[in-house]
């Protein structure tokens, strides 16, 4: 972990989010805690390295902040629209967890602030395939699923452009079930207003790559038989179609195609 890695990251946070030492430690692999604290104390520019946006991992500030100690930590938070809860950050609410970057993509884990943006990603146009109306309650409770995911390593993740942050989408792995077998898959959701522009290939050939870093076997796709852009996408991810079986969904019955790609 070098200081340009620790400064980098902290270039992605966007406005209203805040990281915490473990986040950045974590997401290069390292168990140093302490010398993100050490790199960031190096830091001579908090404007260009906005080493503010770093808190511990309970949302406690810093007595040590390098340009100004807590109460200014606290006033540059405050002003970047950063939620508090008492005297410290409201992590569940705006905790920045960065998993992987493309060029011009990261993806992160969903955070509590992120529910309007899936409410408005989840129109009956983009859920269309689901074949029922996400009302603000089935967005919660969707929020929460992916949430319960994440303390098994998976869960869909905030797909986020890296010049503004935007959530554009949502992706990820999951554990599904296929006839005689529970699988990886990976699955996939994105704003509308952000098709045709390759932001789904980019984001998933990224994900399948980290798949292989981890030593994944092999990934599956499970999609409906008329979903045909998302077919497209399988295909483009090297993906091969192995199968089919009848999904019953809120008492629907769907057929759906299996793809799979082996690592």
């Amino acid at each position: 972990m070098k200081k340009e890695d620790v400064f980098n990251y902290l270039k992605l946070i966007p406005k209203g989010m805040v990281t915490t030492y473990k986040d950045i430690a974590n997401y290069y692999n390292s168990l140093g805690y302490q010398a993100v604290g050490k790199i960031l104390h190096s830091n001579n520019d908090k404007l260009i390295n906005p080493c503010y946006k770093v808190v511990s991992k309970s949302g406690t500030l810093s007595p040590n902040y390098k340009f100004g100690g807590k109460e200014e930590q606290f006033k540059l938070l405050q002003n970047d629209g950063v939620p508090f809860k008492e005297d410290k950050v409201y992590l569940e609410k705006c905790e920045f967890k960065l998993i992987l970057e493309t060029e011009r993509l990261y993806l992160r884990e969903l955070v509590e602030n992120d529910i309007p943006s899936l409410e408005k990603m989840m129109n009956d146009k983009v859920m269309l395939h689901y074949e029922h109306h996400f009302t603000k309650t089935d967005v919660i409770n969707w929020y929460n699923k992916q949430k319960e995911r994440y303390k098994s390593k998976f869960g869909l993740l905030a797909c986020c452009l890296k010049e503004k942050g935007t959530v554009i989408g949502q992706i990820g792995f999951t554990i599904q079930e296929i006839p005689n077998a529970s699988v990886i898959e990976l699955g996939y959701i994105f704003d509308d207003n952000y098709w045709h522009n390759g932001y789904c290939i980019e984001a998933s050939k990224a994900l399948i790559d980290y798949a292989k870093c981890h030593n994944y076997q092999e990934i599956y796709s499970i999609i409906k038989y008329n979903n045909y852009e998302s077919q497209k996408v399988a295909l483009k991810n090297n993906m091969t179609k192995v199968g089919e079986f009848v999904k019953i969904y809120l008492g629907k019955t769907m057929l759906h195609y299996i793809y799979k790609v082996k690592l």
